[in-house]
């Protein structure tokens, strides 16, 4: 039988990675990973190296984790209903083949043997924080608990898994549920004209409106609400927009309320059974805040130190606004609030965001975070066109190649997809989807993707970015290069892993 999802070719046969390959796919590969898993739990002591532990190890789910990354990268880019079946099928499955590796007994054994012979304790540099974090992962996993807990903790990772999954699926749902139709265009006074082409042709891609009789559509995609909120005179239009924005996921079909105390109490209680006071704790230990408690310290700190600069910045915009409108000076609705800020720089530092569009077309600003790369790191970007361009999941998607640029050689490659569709999660994102092999010989190519949910362009026009969005593209590509230019012997300590 064939199965696209494990096939390892390095660019992905996307038109081959459907709904219907998941659950068999998926099915061998944690068939395969628990084969590997099994055979390390019983190795002899006396046969233990780093090589056929420690790096076995990451080994044996690497194919898995390939394909369930393959699979929940469509989930995130070209979501659908028969997709999210396959996944909320195979889920408690690879949720609970997950969660079992660090409490697997015989397995945890082997590791502290391996860590304890002279070959792994003399270990230095990557594969010695590989060794460490190995065992404080087992650790703060559950590896020491008792079977009971175990058992516990195995329940509250696969019930976690199933809620977070539905409750990602109701916020794009619930994103996708709301329109704003407008028939009128005097009703859309103070809106950039970029803005109001963009309705209008998201109008027209629904079947809405004709020319003699034009529509405009808003959604709560980012590049469609912002203008809104930021530029459109209509107060009552602005509150409607930002209170659908707001109940996100709270409407009667798509309601996240009871997931979120649920997703909250799960949480709390696997806090406890690893003896940790709160959540937070676990998340953090090996973060640089190290617990909640510290992490909170320094969010109340900082608000200490900001908070009468805010209240002062509130109240010159209160007065400013109140000053414009001719009312008293009141406190401001959150609909209110980017309008008036828009005003108040306009009217101080004569500084619009739209008057910058122009000179932040994508492919200018794409064009200028490659050329300043490649004078910091000696690479250059190449994007593949024509018969040369693998497959992508949506023809809007590009993709590039990453060459060093004094020797010729490629680096590796990754996707680029940037613009917003129903199919697609909210924000910006950049995912590795593997890591080449730097341990020693030819290095093989890395391979990632940035994705985002920027301006789309109107038309045959170029899409003219927001300062803000310029700033999205640099901040995911130096994600991507952390991956791509990533030299670390130990795979899964390369780059963003």
């Amino acid at each position: 039988m064939n199965h696209p999802f494990l096939n390892d070719t390095f660019a992905p046969d996307w038109d081959a990675l459907t709904p219907d390959h998941v659950v068999a796919d998926i099915t061998v590969a944690l068939e395969q990973a628990q084969a590997r898993i099994d055979a390390l739990g019983g190795l002899a002591a006396e046969s233990l190296s780093f090589e056929n532990s420690f790096l076995a190890l990451e080994a044996a789910t690497e194919p898995l984790t390939k394909a369930w990354g393959k699979v929940n990268h469509l989930d995130s880019v070209n979501n659908s209903a028969e997709l999210r079946e396959a996944i909320n099928q195979m889920l408690p499955a690879v949720s609970s083949f997950s969660a079992a590796i660090p409490l697997n007994d015989k397995l945890y054994t082997v590791l502290r043997a391996a860590a304890g012979t002279s070959e792994v304790a003399g270990l230095k540099g990557a594969k010695r924080r590989f060794v460490d974090e190995t065992l404080a992962e087992f650790r703060e996993q559950g590896a020491e608990l008792s079977a009971p807990h175990k058992e516990r903790l195995m329940a509250l990772k696969q019930a976690l898994a199933a809620k977070t999954q539905k409750f990602s699926e109701n916020v794009l749902d619930s994103t996708n549920r709301y329109e704003k139709i407008v028939e009128d265009e005097g009703l859309l006074q103070g809106l950039p004209e970029s803005a109001k082409a963009a309705a209008l042709q998201s109008a027209r891609s629904k079947g809405l409106g004709t020319d003699q009789h034009p529509v405009w559509r808003f959604t709560l995609h980012m590049p469609s609400l912002l203008p809104v909120l930021k530029y459109l005179d209509n107060r009552e239009i602005r509150r409607e927009v930002y209170e659908a924005f707001s109940g996100t996921g709270a409407d009667p079909e798509h309601d996240n309320t009871h997931l979120i105390w649920e997703i909250l109490a799960l949480r709390r209680e696997q806090a406890r059974l690893l003896g940790k006071d709160q959540f937070a704790d676990v998340v953090l230990e090996r973060r640089m805040a190290k617990n909640g408690a510290k992490a909170l310290s320094f969010v109340e700190d900082l608000h200490d130190r900001v908070v009468d600069a805010f209240d002062n910045d509130v109240r010159e915009l209160e007065e400013f606004a109140a000053g414009r409108a001719g009312t008293p000076v009141a406190h401001l609705e959150p609909w209110d609030s980017s309008y008036w800020s828009e005003k108040l720089q306009k009217a101080r530092y004569d500084l619009d965001d739209e008057e910058l569009r122009p000179y932040f077309s994508i492919d200018g600003v794409i064009k200028g975070a490659f050329g300043l790369a490649a004078k910091v790191f000696g690479i250059s970007v190449v994007e593949r066109t024509g018969a040369r361009k693998p497959q992508v999941w949506h023809p809007e998607v590009r993709f590039y190649d990453i060459n060093d640029t004094a020797s010729g050689v490629r680096l590796g490659s990754f996707y680029a997809d940037w613009h917003p569709r129903e199919t697609k999660r909210g924000g910006a994102w950049m995912n590795p989807f593997s890591t080449g092999d730097r341990s020693g010989g030819a290095a093989e190519p890395h391979l990632g993707v940035i994705c985002g949910n920027l301006t789309a362009p109107v038309g045959d026009g170029a899409a003219l970015l927001t300062h803000r969005e310029v700033q999205t593209i640099f901040h995911e590509f130096g994600h991507l290069l952390h991956h791509i230019l990533g030299e670390v012997e130990v795979k899964s300590l390369n780059g963003t892993e």
